[in-house]
Parts: structure tokens; sequence; C-alpha cells
């Protein structure tokens, strides 16, 4: 029987994934955006899955949608089998002269402006078979669905780090500058220590450079100050036109502060405090063997941002 079905000419095995994706997920939409098909394929695809086998595998209702004996008996065998698959996959294209195949890469939304899109676009003219899937966003990530994540994060002497079964490489460090318009200084008075912060509107990033606790160092002694809720938004970007609009005191990178503080847009504040570092990090799962296009773009990596850092 089995024989028999791999076969036809029916494109099964692309279908019995698709179904395990449906099961997953519990749903057709959601399971048709992860494969990549429309929903309407996606659909005639489990239907044709159940004619070629000759029984149903899923009970379908306005509300929702549940597997079949038959149907949980073939996710239960077979998605178990995925992971083997796509790494057996990845091993045959590694043998390939050439690099080929997706990278999958989350990235928060500096370190895409200022880097991912140059490295990238250079990457895809020297190495046109490997594409790219960039999902632009902070905060948390499944490891599983993405080869390569970069996260920003404050760092400061004695901070705990979090075990992690992924590699962590540090690509940037940079020192953040607590910083505000002047507009909004003459009008709420300048902060002369942490302390004083609590009586200020601030603007951060919970995801990014230490959330609503900033870190300050003086004369080799450490201050942590968790600032009151004025506004939060996890994009630096924004958090920098809003202090250039007067919203508040925002605690920010250098590269992205530098051009305002020389023209006078921005104040550089508390500069008799050292403050916490802006790092960059890159995240990505132990694996051996690594595909050759991640190991690869991994490599240039290193070498771009160093080089771009000059």
């Amino acid at each position: 029987m089995a024989s028999n079905l791999l076969s036809s000419r029916q494109p099964i095995l692309d279908k019995i994934v698709f179904f395990c994706a449906v099961i997953q997920t519990g749903s057709f939409r959601l399971a048709s955006e992860q494969q990549g098909i429309s929903a309407a394929a996606g659909s005639r695809w489990v239907k044709e899955l159940e004619e070629t086998m000759s029984v149903e595998l899923i009970k379908r209702s306005t509300r929702q949608l549940v597997a079949t004996q038959a149907g949980q008996l073939l996710y239960e065998r077979f998605s178990p089998l995925l992971p083997d698959i796509n790494s057996l996959c990845e091993e045959v294209q590694n043998l390939a002269e050439q690099q080929q195949g997706e990278i999958r890469i989350s990235s928060t939304p500096l370190f895409a402006r200022q880097y991912l899109t140059k490295i990238v676009a250079e990457y895809m003219q020297l190495h046109p078979q490997v594409h790219f899937k960039i999902f632009i966003e902070a905060g948390s990530f499944d490891p599983l669905k993405v080869d390569f994540a970069f996260r920003a994060s404050a760092s400061y002497q004695g901070e705990l780090q979090n075990d992690s079964l992924l590699v962590r490489k540090r690509l940037l460090r940079e020192p953040l500058y607590l910083c505000a318009s002047g507009a909004y200084l003459t009008e709420h008075g300048t902060p002369t220590n942490p302390d004083e912060l609590s009586m200020h509107r601030c603007l951060y990033a919970r995801t990014l450079v230490g959330g609503n606790r900033w870190c300050f160092e003086r004369d080799g002694e450490m201050a942590m100050v968790t600032i009151r809720d004025t506004l939060e938004c996890d994009n630096s970007e924004m958090l920098l036109d809003l202090a250039m609009e007067n919203a508040g005191v925002a605690y920010l990178p250098h590269s992205l502060v530098s051009q305002q503080l020389a023209s006078g847009e921005l104040q550089h504040i508390m500069q008799d405090y050292q403050c916490a570092s802006f790092d960059i990090d890159l995240f990505f799962r132990p694996r051996t063997p690594m595909p050759e296009r991640c190991s690869g773009f991994k490599q240039y990596l290193y070498q771009r941002v160093a080089e771009l850092q000059q």
C-alpha cells in the first residue's frame, strides 16, 4: 500500500507535511501561511490526501477541526520524522558546491537598518541561490523557526546572564547616553543624579537596553534605577523621535544619537555618570553540521560587522 502511494504521481509527502501543519496549528489558514501556499490550495491538498488514502483524516465544522482516528495516527507517526527529513535535506544541500536555500532571520529594527540590510544585500549578490526571510521584531523568538536572531540588551558590571541552550555571540558594544531635548529640560529641569529620574518622563523599551531598569556608575559605585512607566516602545528610533519632540528623557546608543548631540537637538545629561553599554548579540542553535548557507553567512556577517564599525 505504502509503496503504491509513494510511487503515484500525487505529491503525497507534501500533502502529509501540510496535513501535519494543520493539526499542529489547528487552522488551515495558519498552516497555509506557515507552508507558503494559499488556504484554498491547502484545503484541496488535504481533500486529495483523504481521497488517495481512502479515509477521512479531519472532521471539519464552522468552529473547529479535529483529527479522526486515522488522522491522529498519521500525525503521531509522521510528525516526529519532520526534523530528520529537514536535516537530511540540509545535509544533501551541503554537498552542493554553490550555497543555496533559505536563511530565516529575526532582527531588531535598529540593527536591521544600520547593518543587516546592507550585509544581506551583499550576500545575495555573492550567492544568488541563497534567499532570506527576515522578521523585524523585538522580544522573544522561536529558535526552531529562525536560523539567526539579533537582539539588543544593556550590559553592566555584575549583571546576570540568563542560561540558554543557544550560542550567543557579541557583535556590537557601544555606550548608552542619557539625553533629552533642550525644550524638555527647560520646562522640567535637568536631572543631576539617578534618583531625580523618578521625577521625569522617561522613554524606554522593555526588550531593549535593560527595559525600565537603568544602570549608572560613578566613582566605582553602581546605581540601578527603576523608572516609572511613562512611555514604552520597542523601537529605539521611535524613542529618539519622541525625545526630539520633547516627550521626555531617553537612554539611547551612541550611534543613534551622536548627530543629534553634535547639532544640539538633544543634550547629553548626567555626564559625570558612566552608563551601561548597548549590546547587539547574535543567537543561533548549535547544529552539526550547520548548513553551508548558514555557516557561510555567519562568517560573512562577522567580517562585515567588524568592517562597518571602523
